[in-house]
């Protein structure tokens, strides 16, 4: 059976710094007609730093859309057409400070699939060193480390919410810890 939608006419509703949205009409599979708002995003990607004695780097930073500080992964957004290896790396750098050898790829997840064209490349950081911080100037970001154990609380106490940060360490501990 096909499953597939075509999309027949497309409007731009809204083009911002770091997101388009478009009201696309579309033909269903069953013939029927119906529209499919979008947020178009360039993608992201995502840092997993694990230490030797399984300490987990995270940031805290305050999140305006949820009105709270979150326990996240390094991350930041891709410019367009940018590497998502190279942007990892940046980001990992800026954010935190640490520079990595080698990011080995742990996988690409969709973060919003019903409404959103996001991806957010995610990558496990090997070979650490100090580098340089240079946040954004509007980033203020506190770098802490936390026993995997403590990490894997948080997220099962919901503490950490962010799916970036949650997909990665799962992905992290489906592939590398027996």
């Amino acid at each position: 059976m096909e499953m597939k939608e075509k999309k027949i006419d497309s409007n731009l509703i809204y083009d911002g710094k770091i997101l388009k949205l478009v009201n696309d009409k579309v033909i269903c599979p069953n013939g029927n007609e119906a529209y499919r708002e979008i947020v178009k995003h360039n993608g992201g990607a995502a840092v997993l730093v694990v230490t030797e004695d399984k300490k987990i780097l995270l940031i805290k930073q305050y999140r305006y859309a949820y009105d709270e500080i979150i326990y996240e992964i390094p991350a930041g957004k891709l410019e367009k057409n940018e590497d998502p290896y190279v942007a990892a790396k940046r980001e990992l750098e800026e954010e935190t400070g640490n520079v990595a050898d080698t990011l080995e790829p742990l996988g690409i997840i969709y973060p919003t699939c019903g409404y959103s064209n996001e991806k957010i490349y995610l990558y496990l950081a090997l070979n650490i060193k100090p580098g340089k911080m240079n946040l954004d100037e509007d980033e203020v970001i506190e770098s802490v480390y936390l026993d995997l154990s403590e990490v894997k609380k948080l997220i099962l106490n919901n503490e950490i919410k962010d799916a970036k940060t949650i997909c990665a360490i799962s992905n992290y501990l489906l592939k590398y810890e027996k």
